[in-house]
């Protein structure tokens, strides 16, 4: 019998477009003879809508959805939804393809956690701390990965004394400097500083798109490589490893989405990249290492892409966690052999059969609510 599966994507964020892409490639590719895909499309309102009937890309545009509701009984987590459909469903996982905000940031893995629905990223806890900059660097340093030195700063400080701020910042990291957006991925409202002038405008202009700024030190003459990593059927596993082509200083939300997305309407599928990365077996068995490091140490599950930058004596430093990669990583994947279909079945049934709520106990029974409510 086929299993229900729902796919998720869209949501509130400033990926929302790219969430779609990358969803739309998941409902294309899963295996309709194991499954039977269900979509759910998540508004830049946070409105969950139901898509009757797709099956592609070109269905997208024609679809208005149905809105649905979530619920817990004693079979399960279900949806439900008006109109024609209204009988209980109830999927045996979720496959979620959001980018940034809400939906990659933990809020809808908790709502999923609470109704037992299994799903193929990684835990709402690990998801926030992967989508926090500063969290991440915390975190990973404790397993001995290296990171950038910076420092993080609330927007509200740069609002309040952003000259004192700047001073700070130079004199404690000297320029030139990179201002980061905590929160965000896709290399969203990234700048780099390289005078006082442009450090307090970087960081003016980051204050009113996060709560949290990330200021480190400007690395200079690095490449950047990026490897996914899995847990699957409870092993850890390492993909091949890319090295991105950038046209900026850094690689932009533009070199990820919109240079190649333009032509290929293929997300980070398109962009420009070596893969396999030519590089010395040595290295490529630190960066699987220091990400596997890192995997463990954020308590990631499902699936995720690590990105690095290697200078040229072959120091490495983690750059950031994307715990749901653009484009799921497929091409990664691919290129050590897996096809993305078989990556999304892998993604489906490891997370069914670990779902936390088979591994824990937590019915405990006790009688101080009849002892308080009868106790007058």
């Amino acid at each position: 019998m086929k299993k229900d599966i729902l796919i998720l994507f869209g949501g509130v964020s400033p990926e929302h477009e790219v969430s779609i892409i990358t969803g739309l490639q998941v409902v294309e590719n899963i295996d309709r003879e194991l499954y039977t895909p269900h979509v759910i499309y998540v508004t830049k309102k946070g409105e969950f809508k139901y898509l009757w009937g797709m099956n592609s890309r070109k269905d997208f545009d024609e679809n208005k959805g149905i809105e649905i509701s979530f619920g817990k009984d004693s079979k399960g987590g279900y949806i439900s939804a008006g109109g024609f459909w209204k009988k209980k469903y109830y999927p045996s996982a979720a496959y979620f393809a959001f980018h940034g905000g809400l939906g990659e940031g933990g809020q809808v893995q908790s709502i999923f956690e609470s109704l037992n629905i299994p799903f193929t990223c990684t835990t709402a806890e690990s998801s926030f701390i992967c989508m926090n900059k500063q969290l991440t660097k915390d975190v990973v340093v404790s397993m001995g990965v290296p990171v950038v030195e910076g420092i993080s700063v609330s927007s509200k400080t740069i609002r309040e004394s952003s000259q004192d701020l700047v001073k700070q910042l130079i004199e404690e990291l000297k320029l030139p400097l990179i201002v980061k957006p905590v929160h965000f991925g896709s290399s969203i409202g990234i700048s780099v500083a390289k005078t006082e002038i442009e450090l307090e405008k970087a960081l003016i202009e980051a204050s009113h798109v996060d709560s949290e700024i990330l200021v480190e030190k400007l690395v200079k003459d690095f490449k950047e490589y990026n490897v996914s990593v899995r847990m699957i059927y409870g092993k850890i596993e390492t993909s091949e490893i890319e090295k991105p082509m950038s046209q900026d200083e850094i690689l932009s939300f533009a070199d990820k989405y919109q240079r190649g997305g333009k032509k290929t309407g293929s997300g980070m599928a398109s962009l420009q990249r070596e893969l396999p990365a030519k590089i010395s077996v040595k290295l490529q068995d630190k960066i699987n290492d220091l990400a596997k490091r890192a995997f463990t140490a954020c308590r990631c599950k499902g699936m995720v892409r690590i990105d690095f930058m290697v200078l040229s004596d072959d120091q490495v430093y983690l750059t950031e966690i994307n715990p749901i990669p653009g484009s799921m990583s497929f091409y990664l994947w691919e290129a050590s052999g897996i096809t993305f279909k078989q990556q999304i079945t892998d993604l489906i049934e490891e997370c069914i059969s670990n779902s936390p709520s088979k591994e824990l106990a937590l019915d405990y029974k006790s009688d101080i609510v009849h002892k308080f409510v009868n106790s007058k």
